[in-house]
Parts: C-alpha cells; structure tokens; sequence
C-alpha cells in the first residue's frame, strides 16, 4: 500500500510494537494517577506549613481540575493535528516537571500554579494514549487494551499511597514530589521508543497528497469531499451529523456517570465507615485496598466480555450490576465484615466499566478525531464528575452521608437509558 496517496488500508501494526505502545500508555497513565493523588495524601502536611484554610486547601484540588479540563481540551486537538506521539511526550513533561518543582513551592499561589500546570498534563495523557492503544491494536483484542491502560490509574494511586507512606516519614512531604520526576524518564521512552500509529500516518500522508492537488487544481470530487471531511477544527467532527452527534452527547453523558460514581462513592466512603460504623484509619484503609482490588478485576473483565460479546452487551452488565451493587451496599448490608468485603463488588461495577471507554470513544470517530474525542468526551465528563462529592455532601442534610450516597444508585439506570438508546454498537469496526 502506498501510504502517500490512499486514505484506507488494514494495517497490521507488529506484536512487538503493539506491546511498546500499551506498556507506554499503561505507565502514562500510572504516571497520571501518581502525580494527581500525591496531594491528597500529604495535603494535611501541607495545610500545616503554609496555615492554608479549608477553602484554600480544596481550591488546590479545584484549580488542578480544572487545568485537567483545559489540558484534555488542548492537548487532544493538538494531537489529531500534530500527531500522537510529540504531544503524549509534551503532557507527561508538564505533570512530571510541575510535580517536581512542588518541592520548591514557596507561597499557596506557586502550588496552585503548579497544581494547574500538573492538571494540563493529566488532563491531555488519557485520550492521547487511548488513541494510540486503539490505534495500532487489532479490533479482537482492542478492548482488552484500553482495559490494560485503564488500569494503570489505579496502579498509580496505589504508588501513590505507598510512596507517601515510606517517604514523608524519613525525608518529609516535598520529597515526595520529587519522584514526580521519574515519569520524565517515561517521556524519553515515548518519544524515541514508539512510532506514530500507522492508521495515523496513512490519513495524514493521504490529507497531505490532496492538498497539493488541490494546490495544482487537479481534485477529482470524490477527493475533494475527502479533504473537506478530514480538514476543519478536529471537534467538528464530534457534530458532524445528526448520528454523530446523538453519540457525542450519550457518551459524554456515560462518561459522567461512571466518574460521579467513581468520584462520589469513593470519596465519602472512608469518612461514612469510620462516623457511622466506627472504622479505625487501618480498616479504612483496608476498605480502600479491597475496593481498588475489585476495581482492577473489574475493568479486566470488562475488557475481556466487551471483545467476546460486544460493547452495549458488557455496558448493560455493568450497569445493572451497579445499580444492585450500591442497592445491596446502602440499604440492605449492615455487618462490618460484609461492608468491608462488599466494597469489593462496588469496585467492580461501579468503576469496572472504565475499561470500555477507550475503545468505544475510539470506535465512534474518525483518526483525524481520535485524540479529541477520547479526551473532549472523557474530559467533560470526568470535569463535571469532579462536582460529584460536594453535590453528595450538599443533599447530606442533617449530616445524613449515607442517605444523601444511596441516591447513586439512581444514576446507572439513566446511564443504561442512554447507552441503549443513543449509543451504536462498535465491536469488530475497523478503524479509519
């Protein structure tokens, strides 16, 4: 095949290169979940030194946020445009430089600054690495792959922790911050070890090809309309008809339920066992890892059942078995041992379904479109999410947490609703 003058083409991308990319995007996305929750866990230490208020210590996490937001926006279009790998390179650069220089932070405004700069970062990473995953995995097996960098967040919040607990005792809290610079050493491996996606290359050869002709005047019609659709500002293509833009929309909406459940539950849960069922900080902590354990089989399963039987099938799995998870999980188990080993099934359904994301917002959108979709759909929706705590924190009246919680369960029917009625299924569509 002829990559400069033909816009379509199977590619098969080699195992060794398939293994690269998904590594590179698994550690990326570690590097994410690292750098972002390193603050929750010495934000205490934090507050001390500087004598920050409460609403300045939550504007720490509102301004990283919102940088997250911004940076999915940007750094998505960026890469459509300019290609995959230079950008990816680009982000995890920002959150591990701005991580590190944390270490020298001297006043609240430097933090914030560099907390915003750490949110660009993050917030660019996801899509992009899911477009490459998606990309240069064949369609049997692209679930599974994007299920593979899904877990890799969960593996960095757990990093994480476990930093936080060896190093802030023996070196202090700015110290932690500095291993924030080891995904630096990640960004080498991006940019020199992997190559832009195949499916990318070709579209771009091809984009490039009828622009020339275009400048000799020689456009046949069919090129011409060829050009128009893969020219124009990449979020366009998200609205480019009617379809499209119904699917936009339902994903969007999707994407907002798993992370308000995700960011909702897990969250509050801590603070409501130990009020409420009279947890100590060790089985608290407990709860956390059982309930990150179920995550990760979760997301595992989820890639493998969204491969074997479809996108929509799998989706409706977990959504039903969200909204009996959290039924059985605030109305009817009462026992501590069963709370703390329950959490297991809540991680798994309720952030399980993470795993599918990557390859459905991939499957819905043209190449020159990827990286945008994946973190223009995932970015709002996790941006809207991140107002799930307070929200559930608002409706807790009369200090009623677990009342105001139960209520989560409301979400997966709606997001059920959604996925079937304006959602396509995608499974075994090739990518262009």
């Amino acid at each position: 095949m002829q990559h400069s003058i033909t816009p379509h083409g199977k590619v098969e991308e080699s195992k060794s290169t398939q293994v690269k990319t998904l590594v590179g995007s698994i550690l990326g996305y570690a590097a994410d979940g690292l750098d972002m929750l390193l603050l929750s866990f010495v934000l205490v230490f934090i507050i001390k030194e500087f004598g920050l208020s409460p609403a300045e210590a939550g504007n720490l996490t509102l301004v990283t946020t919102i940088g997250t937001l911004i940076g999915s926006y940007l750094f998505g279009f960026l890469a459509d445009m300019y290609g995959r790998i230079k950008i990816f390179t680009l982000t995890i650069l920002l959150y591990s430089v701005g991580t590190a220089l944390i270490y020298f932070a001297s006043d609240y405004s430097h933090l914030a600054i560099l907390r915003f700069i750490v949110g660009l970062g993050v917030g660019g990473e996801f899509g992009i690495g899911m477009a490459v995953v998606t990309e240069t995995w064949s369609k049997k097996k692209r679930a599974k792959a994007t299920s593979g960098v899904a877990l890799g967040w969960q593996l960095g919040v757990l990093g994480a922790s476990v930093l936080a607990a060896l190093v802030v005792p023996v070196m202090g809290w700015r110290t932690v911050f500095l291993f924030g610079l080891l995904p630096a050493l990640l960004a080498a491996y991006v940019r020199f070890g992997l190559k832009e996606p195949e499916i990318w290359k070709s579209k771009n050869a091809y984009k490039k090809h009828l622009l020339e002709k275009e400048k000799q005047g020689t456009l046949t019609e069919e090129e011409r309309t060829a050009l128009k659709s893969m020219t124009g500002f990449p979020l366009g293509k998200l609205f480019a008809n009617k379809k499209l833009t119904i699917a936009t929309i339902g994903l969007t909406i999707m994407s907002f339920i798993q992370n308000f459940g995700y960011y909702g539950i897990f969250s509050w849960m801590p603070t409501v066992l130990s009020e409420k069922y009279g947890y100590s900080l060790a089985k608290a902590s407990g709860w956390m890892l059982i309930s990150t354990v179920g995550m990760l089989i979760g997301i595992m399963v989820f890639g493998i059942l969204a491969d074997k039987i479809g996108r929509k099938k799998t989706f409706a799995i977990y959504y039903v078995g969200g909204t009996i998870a959290c039924i059985l999980y605030f109305f009817v188990f009462t026992d501590q041992n069963v709370l703390l080993w329950g959490s297991a099934m809540l991680g798994f359904f309720v952030n399980g379904m993470m795993g599918g994301f990557g390859a459905v917002l991939a499957e819905n959108y043209p190449s020159e479109a990827r990286s945008t979709a994946e973190n223009f759909i995932f970015g709002t929706g996790r941006g809207l999410a991140g107002f799930g705590p307070a929200i559930i924190g608002m409706l807790s009246v009369g200090g009623n947490i677990m009342g105001a919680m139960s209520l989560v369960f409301l979400v997966y029917p709606i997001g059920l609703l959604v996925m079937l009625t304006m959602v396509p299924e995608t499974k075994d569509v090739e990518l262009d």
